[in-house]
């Protein structure tokens, strides 16, 4: 067996094939180029069924869709705001630092596509422009930690795997409280960063957890020996771009918000639990402050009233 030795001396063992295991142990949410017809229509399906739990959710937290203002935050491909935009809403935001659906990005097509297959799935028609046109939506290119909106404009927001890459992520809370009026919801998810896979494709490799059990420096220095510079720069450079919080520090960072928290959701993993299991060495390398929760929570969602 191959081995790793960190800065302090500290011997990790490298397991051929993990990064691998890892990453086929969940099949892919985002479109593809290599997808067939039917992944995307399961996908857009999957998409319809996402959004009409999510709606039961805000109603029973005493949300009411009919006539809401709602802005999504960090709305990636926008297929959400356009799910939302089906509702009696009087309006749907969605802000993004790239939009996808309506630039000229690498993806643009296959978001597209995924698109269409939910405007199908819907019965809107096939013709996404239009049916973009005549719904009560908006995207707009923006930084989440500095909005352009009004104090109180908005009776509901959203931001599911965005929270992650926010940097500035304290002063995107402070604009999330400003633009959402007094007593308005605010739902956030994030994917914690100490999960396995927290710290996204890119960034798993033979080491498990080795986010969480070696300093970036230590990380560059291993990808360089077994995948060169060139892997090196692009792998540090994502990890660079996420939040490196646990859970306790997530709490800490909306505890000092004016937001009651309705319900805060830790999601654990049985299969990072099993993954423990197989390997029980890795609890003595972790980060100091990384707890075992940390390991296995594979999605963290919150449920918040603006006070």
């Amino acid at each position: 067996m191959q081995a790793f030795t960190r800065d302090d001396g500290r011997t990790l063992p490298v397991i051929e094939g993990y990064r691998e295991r890892l990453l086929s142990e969940r099949s892919s949410y985002s479109p593809r180029s290599d997808w067939s017809p039917r992944q995307f229509a399961v996908a857009a399906r999957k998409k319809l069924k996402r959004t009409g739990r999510f709606l039961a959710d805000f109603a029973s937290w005493g949300g009411r869709i009919e006539g809401a203002r709602v802005l999504d935050v960090g709305c990636g491909d926008g297929i959400h705001c356009l799910l939302m935009a089906l509702w009696p809403v009087r309006s749907v935001a969605g802000i993004d630092m790239e939009l996808p659906l309506l630039e000229a990005v690498e993806r643009r097509d296959r978001v597209r596509r995924l698109t269409s297959e939910v405007c199908a799935a819907s019965r809107l028609g096939s013709n996404l422009d239009a049916v973009l046109e005549r719904l009560p939506l908006q995207f707009f290119k923006m930084d989440a930690s500095a909005m352009a909106f009004q104090d109180g404009t908005y009776d509901l927001l959203v931001s599911r795997s965005a929270i992650e890459h926010i940097r500035a992520v304290e002063k995107a809370f402070d604009e999330m409280a400003r633009v959402v009026r007094p007593g308005g919801l605010i739902y956030l998810s994030t994917d914690p960063y100490f999960f396995p896979r927290g710290c996204h494709k890119s960034g798993v490799v033979d080491i498990p957890w080795a986010h969480a059990r070696l300093t970036l420096d230590e990380y560059r220095r291993f990808v360089t020996e077994r995948e060169g510079h060139d892997q090196a720069r692009r792998r540090c450079r994502r990890l660079e771009t996420l939040n490196p919080y646990t859970l306790r520090e997530w709490r800490e960072k909306i505890d000092r918000g004016p937001f009651e928290v309705l319900q805060w959701r830790e999601e654990h993993s049985a299969f990072a639990d099993a993954l423990l299991d197989e390997y029980p060495q890795i609890i003595e390398g972790i980060r100091e402050g990384v707890e075992r929760r940390d390991l296995i929570s594979e999605r963290l969602k919150m449920w918040l009233r603006r006070r």
